[in-house]
């Protein structure tokens, strides 16, 4: 095995159980409901997360330029593992269910918001890409691993256990850490153009708004449709970005990037812009479907695009991506939840459809 392909596998396995710990809290939001909440509290408790998610990426970008990233990986996934098991001693909106979110916020920013640059480190120029893709499919499918498994797991055992196999699937995580490749560190951060960077920012912003309204809110919209099993949402979530990296991509990027973006972006749109007109568990696959051949080829297209244009200071390139996607979510997580409070989730899911429509115009600006 060459050492580009074990370098990756190990990349790989480390972000894959992180981000099993982390899409089995995507159920969080039930939880919420469980003891009794509204949906305008679970916008509180998921903000909470956003808002220091957006507070730390820019310190773990540094960070991650002046020591190693692998520390700083370590570090991010043990937070978010070690967090976990303490949900079950929640009870209501209290002191303890934020400062749990926050803990976890700062673990997810150090984690996550590195995890690009260790592929652009050990990948060769013209598969960079392409590994970034597969990398977002992988993290992608434990959407659907962690919420059905969680799922399961919930209506066998109760939430308690839920969350003590949350944190074990972490702890596995925060092993194979130890095993990632190392960075060199810089000399000294240089200062970054910012302005080269801003549209490929902006349309982060978006993605993280429409994405986190949809991946956040789903499962206690389905609950009022009758479906109390949210796993088929995510698993043809899934089943569609892993579809854009098995066979879809390569007619996708023969189309010109442009293109690409605006086909992925109206089928990314169409989920909550026909929420409004759905029906049954039929409607829901196809829709899931779509929006995961959407989203999952959009979040790696373009970050690629912004590492390629900060090539010496790539965490912190990866960081400003990350924080710029975390500030849409913070704004669906607060927003969305206010809205479906206030006029329904149905009304709520198809503002944020039209929110997703300004992205057209940051993509004809991408270049």
């Amino acid at each position: 095995m060459s050492e580009q392909r074990r370098n990756f596998l190990i990349i790989v396995v480390a972000s894959f159980f992180f981000f099993l710990n982390f899409s089995e809290l995507i159920l969080l939001p039930k939880y919420i409901v469980h003891l009794g909440l509204s949906p305008a509290d679970i916008g509180l408790v998921m903000g909470a997360f956003s808002i220091t998610v957006l507070m730390t990426l820019p310190l773990a970008g540094i960070f991650s330029e002046r020591i190693s990233r692998k520390c700083v990986f370590i570090a991010g996934a043990a937070l978010l593992c070690l967090a976990t098991p303490f949900y079950a001693l929640v009870q209501g909106m209290g002191p303890l269910v934020f400062v749990l979110r926050i803990i976890q916020g700062v673990g997810f920013a150090g984690a996550f918001g590195i995890l690009g640059a260790f592929v652009f480190d050990i990948a060769a120029p013209g598969s960079r890409r392409y590994l970034l893709g597969i990398l977002t499919a992988i993290n992608i499918s434990t959407h659907a691993i962690g919420p059905a498994l969680g799922e399961y797991i919930i209506h066998a055992r109760g939430y308690p256990l839920f969350f003590y196999t949350a944190a074990g699937l972490g702890f596995v995580g925060v092993i194979a850490g130890f095993f990632l490749p190392g960075s060199a560190r810089a000399e000294r951060i240089p200062l970054l153009p910012l302005a080269q960077g801003l549209p490929h920012m902006a349309a982060a912003l978006v993605l993280g708004t429409v994405f986190g309204s949809q991946v956040v809110f789903v499962p206690p919209f389905l609950l009022t449709r009758g479906i109390d099993n949210s796993s088929l949402f995510f698993v043809s979530f899934v089943a569609g970005s892993l579809m854009v990296w098995s066979f879809l991509h390569k007619p996708l990027r023969g189309a010109g990037d442009v293109q690409a973006w605006v086909i992925s972006l109206i089928l990314m749109l169409v989920f909550p812009l026909a929420v409004p007109f759905f029906e049954g568990r039929g409607s829901l696959i196809a829709l899931a479907l779509a929006f995961g051949i959407g989203y999952g080829y959009l979040y790696p297209t373009l970050n690629a695009y912004l590492l390629d244009i900060y090539p010496d200071t790539r965490s912190l390139a990866n960081s400003l991506f990350v924080w710029s996607f975390n500030l849409g979510m913070l704004v669906s997580s607060l927003g969305f939840g206010a809205v479906s409070a206030a006029w329904g989730y149905e009304t709520a899911f198809f503002v944020s459809g039209i929110l997703g429509l300004s992205m057209l115009a940051l993509i004809l600006r991408l270049r």
